[in-house]
């Protein structure tokens, strides 16, 4: 599965393309010669009747597997949005609060943006909890909690900024249980579906033009498919996710506010 993984969209989805057509038409000219001599009118009709109701079923279930899948993938999408807009208000936060502690726990975000920019997104995919990134999450959430509360104002920046650092760790764990391929449960259910779909057609009789039109809704079902792993999967695979929030937030120089 990883060289699956390592492949491009284009080479992906020739993979899975062959991957089904190919079984589709041994799978239909075998059953064919099989019940040949013994189909009557009878059989086709129920058979033609039962493709059209399961290849229509197989559609459907698939467009609602992609439909779930990229609503998980949108979700890790927005956790990473929501993350850097906390960044964003924390920084700004600690240097109101204008105290030593504060400096360093800023220093530590920046570190933090950039772990997740660079080595820190790889190790995120890796080894979630053996990564720069969870280790300056630690470091941050245990130094705030040291912030000074002199004044009132202090006080008040303190508890705002432990609620927002605890925010950004809860977004950060929506990523890691992101990190670690698996195939959705319906895959094995729209494969079993497929083999029926490929039975009830063996009632055709299998020329070229019929061959083919099974070969091209075999194509479509592949391309949904395969979108479906892709998109079940937000942090590896060639559609995973990339960290495009982080990188505006460092591109935009917050480390350098004006005051």
């Amino acid at each position: 599965m990883d060289a699956f993984l390592e492949l491009s969209v284009w080479q992906g989805l020739i993979v899975i393309t062959m991957a089904i057509s190919i079984p589709g038409i041994i799978v239909v000219t075998s059953i064919r010669r099989l019940i040949e001599n013994r189909i009557t009118k009878q059989h086709e009709r129920v058979g033609r009747l039962l493709f059209r109701v399961s290849a229509s079923l197989l559609a459907l279930l698939i467009s609602l597997s992609y439909a779930n899948e990229k609503v998980n993938y949108n979700k890790v999408v927005d956790s990473l949005e929501e993350e850097a807009s906390l960044i964003a208000g924390v920084m700004l936060k600690l240097k109101i609060h204008h105290s030593p502690l504060a400096e360093e726990v800023r220093e530590g975000l920046i570190n933090y943006v950039e772990f997740t920019i660079d080595d820190g997104w790889n190790d995120a995919i890796n080894n979630p909890y053996l990564s720069k990134m969870w280790g300056t999450i630690v470091y941050i959430n245990m130094i705030a909690r040291e912030l000074p509360d002199d004044t009132r104002k202090q006080e008040i920046l303190k508890t705002e900024i432990i609620e927002d650092i605890n925010m950004i760790t809860q977004t950060l764990q929506i990523r890691f249980y992101s990190t670690y391929f698996h195939l959705p449960y319906l895959t094995y259910i729209l494969v079993f579906g497929l083999f029926i779909v490929w039975s009830f057609f063996s009632v055709y009789r299998p020329d070229r033009i019929s061959l083919f039109f099974l070969t091209l809704y075999n194509i479509f079902i592949a391309v949904l498919l395969y979108f479906v792993v892709m998109l079940g999967n937000p942090m590896v695979g060639p559609l995973k996710i990339t960290p495009e929030s982080f990188s505006v937030l460092k591109d935009m120089g917050l480390d350098k506010l004006p005051f």
